[in-house]
């Protein structure tokens, strides 16, 4: 039986990565997979039964010492001091603190592989493709075990970081078996940008589960808008409040409804923002807060919608579209991240600039009748089911990942 080693920041313990929540629930008892974050927090998730989990890297990083001279002994530190930061002050800081990270990992993963056994039959799979996937990548010879990593938004792109500078990165190109994207636009970027090579490259996209919701649109003269993100200054939630406000002029005879699902450090600053900006007759608006992955679903179930809209500025593959779409509910999102594989534009939703400016917006929800019509509504589920259906995305990798 294939032996898989899943290295995560936290997962199963709180917070984030959200998407392994159901990942795992395909591995079945195909595989013996191993879980082994690198951090902990008070909270745990529940897994499945017959996985694993292994706290040893936890464990080690406690009783690590930092010495800067074994960095410093690093080949690896000075080629990357050379050719990437050299006299670049706003690089030190960010350099310094990867290689040690790297280091770190690196005798941690040296110390735990060399008790290890039939590792020629061991997939290490990482979630993430950062220092801990750099120190796996060059003990990879040493082992001999077959090496995989997931890679998202946060780990691939350069212009996210302080002065377009990603620590390491392009000297870890090789020694990988597979690097698994999320979008095909993520390929084309690690090829160009950090000469990694095609055949290194697979998209393998994320996804969630089909809950068979079919989520209808609203009656005559009605228009229901739905977002969902944490209230923060990087979700523009600002943008959709204002849009509502100018529609709500344009087409006085219609009663406009706006949910949004999420909380966060703006929202008492966003209430009072949409109190002043939508106390109109024709406009119903509702602040839900935080509701879990299940009444979610349930509001799309018990409640005719529209029309999803994202006006963030940054993204990755956004789990909130997959559930909207999933519910045959069309989007309205800006082009930033992977966003641009989930909408075909004037097909399931409109694909608005990274800008997304508010009369942008607000032009895009002004066509009402297509984010109502059947044929948009039924192009929404399509997409995701050919995409992001969690079933077939994650029963593919998991095949693939006993096929190495």
């Amino acid at each position: 039986m294939k032996k898989i080693i899943l290295i995560t920041a936290y997962f199963p313990y709180h917070p984030g990565e959200q998407f392994l929540e159901t990942e795992i629930k395909y591995y079945g008892n195909s595989v013996n997979l191993t879980i082994m974050p690198l951090n902990s927090s008070k909270k745990c998730r529940d897994i499945p039964n017959g996985i694993k989990l292994d706290n040893y890297f936890i464990n080690k990083k406690r009783n690590y010492t930092f010495s800067k001279m074994h960095y410093l002994m690093n080949l690896l530190f000075y080629k990357e001091f050379i050719t990437q930061v050299g006299i670049n002050s706003k690089r030190i800081e960010p350099f310094l603190y990867s290689m040690r990270i790297y280091q770190m990992y690196y005798d941690i993963f040296d110390d735990y592989f060399k008790d290890q056994k039939e590792l020629e039959n061991t997939v290490v799979y990482t979630y993430w493709n950062i220092e801990a996937t750099y120190a796996l990548q060059s003990l990879k010879k040493k082992y001999k075990y077959k090496l995989v990593s997931r890679i998202h938004g946060g780990d691939i792109y350069k212009e996210r970081k302080i002065d377009c500078y990603m620590p390491l990165k392009c000297f870890f190109t090789n020694n990988i078996d597979k690097v698994f994207t999320i979008t095909e636009s993520a390929n084309k970027y690690l090829s160009k940008t950090y000469g990694f090579k095609n055949e290194v490259l697979e998209v393998s996209r994320l996804g969630v589960d089909n809950h068979f919701i079919k989520c209808n649109s609203t009656i005559v003269n009605h228009f229901s808008i739905v977002s969902c993100s944490f209230l923060k200054d990087v979700k523009r939630i600002d943008k959709i409040i204002d849009a509502i406000s100018l529609l709500s002029k344009k087409y006085p005879f219609i009663t406009f409804e706006w949910n949004h699902i999420g909380s966060g450090p703006l929202e008492n600053k966003l209430q009072q923002y949409a109190k002043e900006k939508l106390l109109k007759n024709n406009i119903k608006y509702k602040f839900l807060g935080h509701l879990d992955n299940k009444n979610v679903y349930e509001f799309y179930k018990n409640n005719a919608i529209d029309v999803f809209v994202n006006v963030s500025e940054s993204e990755g593959v956004p789990v909130s579209i997959m559930e909207a779409m999933s519910c045959h509910i069309p989007i309205v999102a800006p082009n930033v991240g992977g966003i641009s594989d989930m909408i075909i534009d004037k097909k399931n939703g409109k694909l608005l600039s990274k800008e997304c400016e508010v009369n942008e917006l607000v032009d895009a929800l002004s066509e009402m009748q297509f984010f109502k019509s059947k044929k948009t509504r039924e192009a929404a589920y399509s997409i995701f089911f050919e995409k992001y259906n969690a079933k077939k995305n994650y029963t593919e990798f998991i095949k693939k990942l006993k096929e190495l």
